[in-house]
């Protein structure tokens, strides 16, 4: 990996002009693709075009599913790791736009105009937007993302007394059925107080958080080898069409695929610009 130890920062970074507004790279990556700690001159957006990427920081782990940008500010350090075989770009930003951006790593919607405009420059794999019209392009594209709804990650922690016991539950049961009433119950509260707790402190509300908790258990049973049938009726779905919508609408592609893509060859790419 191209890193300078002095400072942890890419040695490939150091030739690179500053984005004006943008600079994009695009990679492939093997599956189960792991990166030592580092860090980048500007502010970066990672956009998969699948699965799952997991960025670890010093004090929490961020999970990005392809339905959203992967934000990282200046100088974050940041490890990451790649499930799957994906396609992989990575855009750096113009320091006055990223201080308009979040000051720390999160989420940031995908929506289908971001989506179009990022689509556009991979299919003729623009790298610096150099004519009139892809530098309009580029900043119409930073106006939306400034707009983008944000999240702190896709699978948010909290220890707030009441949701820690159903936040622990759920992950050690992501099937468990228990509606939120019972929960309330069981936790010595109120629907409504709970609900709004969902909101307040994940961002989401309880039956989102469930759904995701699944999401990841799905994922970690493919890699197993368990079929869909039997996942999808683990998991309390009512079908496996509805389960393999969902997983579709998740991870941008279905289950089947993304278990093929895991039993790829392994191995490192050439380079990484996380």
């Amino acid at each position: 990996m191209d890193v300078d130890n002095h400072d942890g920062y890419f040695a490939s970074d150091q030739s690179l002009l500053a984005p004006a507004p943008l600079i994009f790279r695009y990679h492939r990556f093997t599956p189960k693709s792991e990166f030592a700690r580092h860090r980048h001159r500007w502010g970066q957006l990672s956009r998969i075009n699948l699965g799952m990427m997991e960025l670890l920081l010093d004090d929490r782990r961020v999970v990005a599913t392809a339905q959203y940008l992967l934000w990282t500010p200046p100088a974050e350090p940041h490890a990451a790791y790649i499930h799957q075989a994906m396609h992989y770009t990575s855009i750096y930003v113009e320091d006055g736009v990223a201080a308009q951006l979040p000051p720390s790593t999160c989420l940031l919607e995908q929506t289908p105009l971001v989506r179009a405009l990022l689509d556009d420059f991979s299919q003729r794999q623009i790298t610096v937007p150099a004519e009139p019209w892809d530098i309009r392009q580029a900043e119409l594209l930073c106006q939306r993302i400034l707009q983008s709804g944000r999240e702190a990650s896709y699978l948010p922690d909290s220890r707030q007394r009441l949701l820690q016991p159903i936040l622990d539950a759920i992950r050690q049961d992501p099937a468990d059925a228990t509606p939120l009433k019972d929960w309330a119950e069981r936790v010595f509260s109120t629907e409504r107080t709970l609900a709004r707790l969902f909101q307040r402190e994940l961002g989401m509300s309880f039956g989102q958080w469930r759904g995701r908790a699944r999401l990841l258990e799905a994922l970690s049973r493919l890699k197993q080898g368990d079929s869909v049938q039997d996942i999808s009726a683990r998991l309390g779905y009512a079908t496996p069409s509805a389960f393999i919508a969902m997983f579709q609408k998740q991870l941008g592609d279905s289950p089947e695929r993304y278990r093929r893509q895991l039993l790829e060859s392994g191995g490192w790419p050439d380079e990484f610009s996380a």
